[in-house]
């Protein structure tokens, strides 16, 4: 990769070889990285556990969150007025939006 790449990782951690990003990023080889992955998962007990084997959190070219970053307040606020717009649509007798036909 080119040394100012940015690495943007939302899918599952194995996909990339987690040893090689993070000696990439520590030795500056790339520009950083986005990941809403964790190569570590808790465990059923509930345990905590690190999200991976190497202290990517202490890296300062990176962003981290926690395989949620599909969740964000405004999401969820675009989310919920939607669905009071659907219900108040369907009082109405109107058209609902983001409709999915099967």
């Amino acid at each position: 990769m080119k040394p100012n790449a940015v690495v943007i990782h939302v899918g599952r951690g194995a996909v990339i070889d987690e040893a090689a990003l993070y000696e990439a990023l520590k030795a500056g080889r790339i520009c950083g990285a986005s990941i809403d992955v964790w190569y570590s998962y808790p465990p059923a007990s509930g345990d905590p556990v690190a999200p991976s084997q190497f202290p990517f959190h202490e890296l300062p070219n990176i962003m981290m969150t926690p395989h949620a970053s599909g969740r964000t307040g405004g999401t969820w606020d675009r989310r919920y007025k939607d669905v009071a717009r659907n219900i108040d649509a369907f009082a109405r007798g109107e058209s609902l939006i983001n409709v999915v036909r099967g």
